[in-house]
């Protein structure tokens, strides 16, 4: 077993943590005993300097005074923060009903969200301390922790404002897109820059059926993350070649069928238990080696908005823009193959690949589809189609995009009545068709 933790599993550990509502006011909130040790240092340095060394907008007065004013910022503090896990839960509610549940987890995330709930925890567990340490045998005098306590609640006033301005402008359709495009884009960058050599090739051999031992996972779940050198190393130490079944974004079942190593004999009980570590499972999907994860996102914005219930087609509309606008940099990408060789080139691991065509599928496919009977829909996928043409860079690409096309004027010569709307889309279909053959002179395909 490696010594090291796997760095994808560790990345998928993170995001889980990071999307959080508790990491950030936990943080804060640790902090608050050494500033009311810090405060009440400097409470008796205060009481023993001369007055006319201290500051005069430090607090000054008896302890029972102190108390009563931490006690008043305690009291209102308390009710703010109430309002503020009132106001997050609504919203939370409200952005789980229009644009559905899993997209809750984007909310979760800010960190603007996440820093207003940590000042209040804060700022309450301060005044807590604060209160039980302020004695009634001191004598009166200056009290700068009394005046760090009003600074954090006129903070926390500040932050009330600045949050409900937040949470009105992300609970924008158009914010949240960009949210979820922005994850999108991230995901795209993690991918290497397309090579100019032939992919790498690489089959399983033809007798892998006969002579692979065939393993599942412990438990069932989605698949996280899969770390492949871990696995790459396992192979070539065991002299064996192992076929997975399974990707970051599948589901899988204990004791399914997961994996298999070739030849059967040298399936070792370590190797099995290190290609298991190497599979994170969890009760959701994360975005860590998923590209299709912030894609689907975006489509169930745009599936919800088309909806009968909604009915908000311009929603849909701002989807298929961020999608396609992902497109020109994922182009540039090579996508994995799932074929994976050692140090020494012998080919080692066989898993399951996502291609262009797939993960074009996965962006449009299910808008078009709930769109077909839109005009204004059908003719902004068009659109988009004619503006990717020219970021293709091979013919999987064209073909792929070609595909599309092909589909959407399917879809609204079956469900599009009126032949003015009709004639349009196809008109916005030949100028998508134009554009992809002037960077593939010669078309496999047509529309006309």
């Amino acid at each position: 077993m490696s010594a090291l933790p796997n760095l994808h599993a560790v990345r998928a550990k993170w995001d889980a943590v990071r999307t959080s509502l508790w990491f950030l006011p936990a943080i804060l909130g640790a902090t608050a005993l050494p500033l009311v040790y810090a405060a009440r240092h400097f409470d008796t340095r205060s009481g023993s300097a001369p007055a006319q060394d201290q500051a005069g907008w430090i607090y000054r007065g008896g302890p029972d005074q102190a108390r009563e004013i931490v006690a008043t910022i305690l009291s209102a503090i308390g009710t703010m923060t109430s309002l503020v896990f009132s106001i997050t839960m609504v919203v939370l509610t409200l952005a789980a009903g229009q644009f559905g549940p899993r997209l809750v987890r984007n909310f979760m995330a800010r960190r603007q969200t996440q820093l207003v709930l940590g000042v209040f925890v804060l700022t309450i567990l301060y005044a807590l301390l604060l209160l039980s340490a302020l004695g009634q045998d001191q004598q009166e005098g200056r009290f700068p922790s009394v005046t760090v306590a009003v600074a954090l609640a006129a903070l926390c006033l500040g932050l009330l404002v600045a949050f409900i301005h937040h949470l009105a402008t992300s609970i924008m359709s158009e914010s949240l897109i960009e949210a979820v495009g922005s994850e999108l884009d991230e995901g795209v960058a993690a991918l290497d820059e397309a090579k100019t050599e032939e992919p790498a090739e690489g089959e399983l051999p033809q007798d892998f059926g006969q002579r692979a031992a065939f393993f599942g996972t412990d438990g069932f779940g989605y698949v996280q993350s899969v770390e492949i050198d871990q696995i790459l190393k396992a192979a070539r130490q065991a002299d064996v070649v192992i076929g997975l079944d399974l990707r970051a974004g599948n589901f899988t079942i204990a004791n399914g069928r997961a994996f298999g190593i070739y030849p059967a004999d040298r399936a070792y009980p370590d190797l099995v238990k290190e290609i298991r570590a190497a599979i994170m499972l969890g009760p959701h999907r994360t975005p860590i080696q998923d590209l299709e994860f912030p894609i689907r996102h975006l489509v169930e914005i745009a599936v919800r908005a088309l909806s009968p219930g909604i009915n908000d087609p311009y929603t849909a509309v701002s989807v298929i823009h961020r999608l396609s606008a992902a497109w020109p940099e994922l182009m540039r990408r090579a996508v994995p193959t799932g074929i994976y060789h050692d140090a020494d080139g012998i080919l080692r691991l066989i898993g399951p690949s996502i291609d262009n065509a797939s993960l074009m599928n996965a962006a449009f496919s299910q808008i078009r589809q709930a769109g077909a009977s839109m005009p204004l829909v059908l003719i902004h996928l068009l659109k988009s189609f004619r503006s990717m043409a020219p970021c293709t860079r091979n013919a999987a690409q064209r073909d792929a995009l070609a595909a599309e096309i092909t589909a959407v004027v399917e879809d609204a010569r079956r469900e599009i009545a009126n032949r003015a709307d009709l004639r349009d889309v196809e008109s916005h279909a030949e100028r998508a068709w134009r554009a992809l053959e002037r960077e593939n002179p010669d078309p496999s395909t047509a529309d006309e």
